[in-house]
């Protein structure tokens, strides 16, 4: 980063804190070479002979610049002569290997000549590493060769991709510290040959693609990347495969543009052409898989067919291999909503793509390209052909934006002169097109698609100035009156009433998918399907807006049902939209919807084992009636064709049909997945709203994991009470939420002076799912505690 902007007296910490307050956290800091590596200096090997004692082992003197010392290695790259790295004895390795002074074969070992891979800079390598020849002796390896740096990992919002890469960052720590950012010249010798008569590039698709710049680079050497390339590539996260592709993903790292290069004689009559994929058509990319494309994906392609996925990844076809002499180096500006859609599609995210999602800059993708170019000639030897094939059919517009320092002072609270805010800007790289007494118009950068009006400039300037100089004031917030709707009370009235009988609240989506009131049976004519349809619904399943609570319900209940919830009563309060002819909006009304399944009481020994029924939700109703001082009738007739004949009735209020209630049809629970009998009822509101208000009511959310249940029977003495044994329960564990006496037996078949208890016990975590082995382990708990409390015996 040094080379962009000077961090001279810049401490990491201090940067690193300076960062996260202008909005780019650094999530963590680290060496870019463990500490330990101190240790290890250069030495010269000044002699060598075999081991006599084992032919695969050398018998090394070094020399570490202050003494000889005799080291075993076992090595064989090296030769008198070379200079190497040394870890002397009391050195620790990053892989956790101690130097001590050893005898091998007979012969000590005063230290150890080492690998990159085993200094923990490579992930492998062959042989010791041979330092250049120019090094001075007993100096530390890192620092000889520059690897003494910070590495700080940041965590970019998505709206700063221009901060995936150095230079960004390090324009970000220029304008913080106030410091030039500069942008070192990049110089190429090139061939006699010109890169517009080595290939071509066009254009088919130039929305998707407003620039492509290509630079030929022939007879090139591939081989291994140098160290130093290697190792600044592991530190972003990045694998070495060649030097060719190394560089592409450096500069990547380095300027936030994608590169990708192409064997240039892979390529069909050494055309690109950028345009749409084909109908159908398929494409193997670099991973081996063969991606189904559709008509919108962008793709690059050559004379003959797709060679890459347009800033995603590139194809097998065209990759660089051992025989690659001349590549391509392609460099382009995709729009970024067709890579994000491509890449969702396809399922495949690649580091080219994230970066061209949120956008690159396109007026950088020259010299990305050159810096690339720069790179192959002193990596691989390359020579650079003249000029580059840059085709730019539709350049950039970049907005005009007005900005008032009175304006920026008022939001921020500040009272900066227009100087300072001029100043800031500069920093910035923001463009001043002209001036006025209290405004500026300026053109922010292409590579900020973050700053579009007037409210993101100001929070620049709140960024570099710092947030933490922003005064804090009390908010001035007035206390507006708050006018309660007429049936506000009614409907908390009405919950209350409905939970004090046992029910749940459920809330559910006001977007259903049609095809589930088609389920219910309703009357092919009857209003539930006068649907209003949504123009960009989330999926099909939540296409228009619900005419009814109860598929909703039944949804609920099914799963409930899933998770072993076999008793379960269930109520919705909300608003169901029908559509009127001729009028823009559609009518809302407000009901209640009930549905109910399972045991009328919980399950206990004193308890009948009766289900719920018909009578069960009417009498709910009439208690809802009775409370609300209203009158209702029920009619077997004209209810919902969802409903069971002979279980089913029209509710009324009055002399007007509010609903119906009745037993689900067989064929309509099967429709749900529901095997077992369901019942319910829905009614209109609007009848209840002159009733008065009551108190406010409080929620508390239902569990997110099942419940685990365990039944338990104790033989105890018959003077122990059921009671006594149920508080010692409860009162043992925290996940044990729930416990009740299902079963209380004496007979002459038990010992005498002994009854039976049975409990039914109820575990759950409202966190994550209860294992059996968790269960387990708490019952024996239990068990344990029974046995010594109450001298119980399981039974």
């Amino acid at each position: 980063m040094s080379d962009f902007v000077d961090l001279t007296g810049i401490d990491p910490e201090a940067a690193a804190a300076r960062l996260t307050m202008a909005g780019l956290e650094v999530a963590a800091i680290s060496q870019l070479c463990p500490p330990a590596l101190d240790l290890v200096i250069s030495a010269q090997i000044t002699a060598m002979q075999p081991h006599p004692e084992a032919d695969k082992l050398s018998l090394c003197t070094v020399n570490d610049g202050k003494e000889l010392l005799t080291i075993v290695c076992g090595a064989h790259n090296m030769q008198a002569g070379d200079k190497v790295a040394l870890a002397p004895v009391g050195t620790r390795l990053p892989n956790g290997l101690n130097i001590k002074k050893s005898k091998i074969r007979g012969i000590v070992s005063t230290g150890m000549l080492c690998s990159s891979s085993e200094l923990g800079l490579e992930e492998s390598s062959v042989g010791i590493m041979i330092l250049p020849a120019e090094v001075p002796l007993g100096e530390p390896v890192v620092k000889l060769l520059h690897l003494q740096d910070t590495v700080l990992e940041l965590e970019i919002t998505p709206n700063r991709g221009d901060c995936l890469s150095v230079i960004g960052v390090a324009r970000e720590l220029a304008a913080i510290y106030k410091r030039p950012f500069i942008l070192p010249e990049i110089s190429l010798v090139c061939s006699d040959r010109a890169a517009a008569d080595l290939a071509s590039i066009k254009i088919v698709d130039p929305e998707l693609c407003p620039r492509y710049v290509g630079r030929v680079v022939e007879e090139i050497v591939l081989e291994d990347s140098p160290l130093w390339l290697k190792v600044r590539l592991r530190a972003a996260g990045v694998r070495s495969i060649s030097n060719v592709v190394d560089v592409t993903n450096y500069v990547m790292l380095e300027t936030g543009q994608p590169l990708h290069a192409f064997d240039l004689d892979l390529l069909n009559r050494r055309q690109i052409e950028v345009r749409r994929a084909g109908a159908q058509e398929k494409f193997v990319t670099l991973d081996a898989n063969e991606r189904q494309l559709d008509s919108d994906t962008l793709m690059i392609c050559d004379g003959q067919g797709p060679v890459a996925i347009a800033g995603i990844m590139g194809g097998l076809n065209s990759e660089i291999n051992a025989q690659t002499r001349n590549v391509l180096i392609e460099s382009a500006f995709f729009q970024p909503a067709s890579i994000r859609r491509s890449a969702r599609l396809l399922n495949l995210g690649t580091e080219a793509s994230y970066r061209f999602e949120r956008g690159v800059d396109s007026q950088a993708t020259a010299r990305a390209a050159d810096r690339a170019a720069q790179l192959l000639q002193t990596l691989a030897q390359g020579q650079v052909a003249q000029g580059s094939l840059d085709i730019h059919p539709q350049p950039r517009l970049l907005p005009e934006i007005l900005l008032r320092p009175s304006r920026a002072n008022k939001l921020l609270g500040l009272e900066l002169d227009p100087l300072a805010v001029k100043d800031i800007l500069e920093r910035l790289q923001i463009k001043i097109v002209r001036e006025t007494a209290d405004a500026f118009y300026v053109i922010p950068p292409a590579y900020r698609f973050d700053i579009e009006r007037e409210v993101d400039l100001i929070e620049e300037i709140a960024r570099i100035y710092g947030y933490d100089k922003v005064p804090v004031t009390a908010a001035c917030i007035s206390d507006p009156e708050v006018i309660k709707r007429p049936e506000t009370g009614a409907l908390e009235r009405l919950r209350e009433v409905v939970k004090a009988y046992g029910y749940n609240e459920a809330v559910n989506y006001s977007f259903i998918d049609p095809q589930v009131v088609g389920a219910m049976q309703f009357t092919p004519t009857s209003r539930f399907y006068d649907f209003v349809r949504l123009r960009n619904p989330i999926s099909s399943e939540m296409a228009v807006m619900r005419t009814s609570l109860l598929p909703g319900l039944l949804t609920n209940l099914k799963d409930n049902l899933r998770v072993n919830v076999k008793d379960v009563r269930l109520f919705e309060v909300g608003r169901n939209f029908y559509k009127l002819s001729g009028e823009k909006l559609p009518a809302e009304e407000l009901h209640l919807a009930v549905v109910a399944t399972g045991r009328r009481y919980r399950e206990h020994f004193a308890a009948p084992d009766q289900g719920v029924d018909f009578f069960d939700l009417k009498g709910l109703l009439e208690e809802i009636a009775a409370d609300f001082r209203m009158d209702l009738t029920f009619l077997a007739e004209n209810y919902y064709n969802c409903l069971t004949p002979g279980r089913a009735a029209t509710i009324k209020a009055g002399s007007q049909a509010v609903g119906s209630i009745g037993q689900l049809q067989r064929g309509v629970a099967q429709s749900f997945d529901l095997d077992c009998e369901v019942f319910l009822f829905e009614i209109a509101l609007q009848p209840w709203f002159a009733a008065s208000a009551a108190n406010r009511v409080a929620y508390q959310g239902l569990a997110r994991y099942p419940a685990v249940y365990r039944d338990l029977a104790f033989l105890v003495d018959e003077t122990i009470g059921a009671a006594d044994m149920l508080d010692y329960l409860r009162q043992q564990h925290e996940l044990l939420v729930g416990a009740e006496v299902f079963d209380v037996f004496q007979s002459e078949t038990l010992p005498q002076g002994k009854k039976s208890l049975a409990f039914r016990l109820t575990f759950q975590d409202m966190n994550k799912t209860l294992t059996d082995k968790k269960v387990n382990a708490i019952i024996t708990k239990l068990i344990k505690g029974i046995e010594d409390t109450f001298a119980g015996a399981v039974r």
